[in-house]
């Protein structure tokens, strides 16, 4: 109803601008009603998938799902809106999104399966970020500044983003290597898993910010890989593999951070490609390569507090709207009021993913936690970089913007969330499996005499002599008596 309401008011909002913009706005106009259909669609494959989800995961959280088909509907009306011929393409990646749901809550339940092949998801997640990092790169056309992004021409119609995938196959990589490490990589070679994690997620961090120039990009990925191993407990493998004590494993982990953020800032003082990021993040006024995020600023400025309302924007004047820069969309049309509530929502998923990783049991916690921390650091780095509290590399908002597999990666995601929620409600925590409540009968009971209470050296306590009185004058407040147990 939401998203429909939302689809209509967009609507006549481009249909008033038209009156206005001739007959250039009056097409526009004419072809955003005619995305109707695939709205329906959206809606329709929205229903099916929420069935697929109370027929395979029944105990899972209903508000997860309510919120992530709230934000797949809502960025498929803004995308539809700026540009109306991406409607068809949005509207498949949605599909495609959602059937993805569905899907990995299929493959969930053969989860410990792929957690027991942490080097296979390992070599599939390095071939994906490597597609994508040595096609990407940075571009100064049309007078502004093209950050770098990763995407793989396989055609001159097809395009993909294999970033987008990747994550998600980190993420397994990273929980399996840290439940399983010392069984398939030796406990004489690399003495504790938590090294070898941190040893894999500082390479494949430093590869990709080193090819592919992209910070929020390694950012995420080296978190995707450290998390599972800050979260890592005693309770997520056997007792044949030493764990190591807390304190120990954060001075550890802390060393490989504070090793990760100083290489950063000097990178950015050697590395042209990524200092050009830094540079144009301090002072974006300073040259034509800044106009990309001064221009979302404007936006955002004119938007105010209740937005120009919604078609009555001008998404034209920004730089890749439909996928860096949505966030300035709705912020322009929406006013601050609806960017808080994109927010708002962005923060209830992530508060729900925290609770569904907190019930979880053993590598479940952990897919749980990693996958939760994905989908928010997107979110963090899209919207600071549009808001230029961060350097604007990545600007794909999860579920809102334009993309495919992004879109798909993301749901994944959250077929893995809505999977360990369904767990998390079962008597034995197995993924696939729900609980079935036990049958209630009713059964008549003999009443049984109640013996007459009595005191510590079993006399019978005194009982007050006024409200012996009482007693005895009102027969209301005589003692009950038992009454015969008759036909029910």
């Amino acid at each position: 109803m939401v998203v429909c309401t939302t689809f209509a008011v967009t609507a006549l909002g481009v249909e008033h601008n038209s009156v206005w913009g001739g007959a250039d706005r009056r097409g526009a106009t004419e072809s955003l009603w005619g995305t109707a259909g695939w709205l329906a669609a959206v809606v329709a494959g929205g229903a099916a998938t929420r069935a697929a989800v109370k027929r395979w995961a029944p105990n899972s959280n209903e508000i997860l799902f309510g919120v992530v088909g709230l934000l797949m509907g809502i960025g498929w009306v803004f995308v539809a809106r700026i540009d109306s011929l991406l409607a068809s393409e949005q509207a498949v990646a949605v599909l495609l999104g959602l059937g993805a749901i569905a899907g990995a809550l299929v493959a969930a339940r053969h989860l410990d399966w792929f957690l027991s092949r942490p080097g296979a998801c390992g070599i599939v997640a390095a071939g994906l970020l490597a597609a994508g990092s040595f096609s990407g790169g940075a571009n100064v056309s049309a007078g502004a500044y093209d950050p770098p992004r990763q995407w793989l021409d396989l055609g001159s119609l097809l395009s993909v983003q294999p970033y987008g995938l990747a994550k998600i196959v980190v993420v397994i990589a990273a929980c399996g290597l840290t439940a399983t490490a010392p069984r398939w990589l030796g406990s004489r070679f690399i003495p504790h898993r938590h090294v070898a994690g941190a040893s894999v997620a500082a390479i494949g961090s430093w590869t990709l910010l080193i090819i592919g120039a992209d910070l929020a990009s390694s950012a995420i990925v080296f978190a995707a890989a450290w998390l599972p191993l800050w979260l890592d407990g005693d309770d997520l493998v056997g007792s044949d593999i030493p764990t190591v004590p807390r304190s120990a494993r954060a001075r550890a982990l802390n060393g490989v951070i504070a090793t990760y953020v100083i290489g950063v800032g000097v990178l950015a003082t050697v590395y042209d490609r990524l200092s050009a990021q830094i540079r144009y993040w301090l002072n974006p006024w300073i040259d034509a390569e800044g106009a990309a995020v001064v221009d979302a600023a404007f936006a955002i400025s004119d938007g105010g507090i209740s937005g120009v309302g919604l078609g009555l924007g001008a998404p034209q004047h920004l730089h890749e709207p439909h996928s860096d820069f949505v966030f300035a969309v709705i912020a322009e049309e929406l006013g601050i009021g609806g960017a808080a509530a994109l927010l708002v929502a962005f923060m209830l998923l992530v508060g729900v993913g925290a609770g569904i990783a907190q019930r979880a049991r053993g590598p479940h916690r952990l897919v749980a936690a990693a996958a939760t921390s994905v989908v928010a650091l997107q979110a963090f780095f899209a919207i600071a970089g549009v808001l230029r509290l961060l350097p604007h590399t990545v600007g794909a908002l999860p579920f809102v913007a334009y993309g495919q597999l992004a879109m798909i990666g993301n749901c994944v995601a959250v077929g893995l969330l809505l999977a360990v929620s369904d767990a998390g409600g079962t008597p034995n925590g197995e993924l696939g499996s729900s609980p079935r409540p036990a049958p209630s009968r009713l059964r008549m009971v003999e009443p049984v005499a109640r013996e007459a209470p009595t005191g510590e050296h079993g006399v019978s306590p005194r009982r007050p002599a006024r409200h012996r009185r009482r007693a005895a004058g009102n027969p209301a407040r005589a003692e009950p008596q038992q009454l015969p147990l008759g036909d029910p």
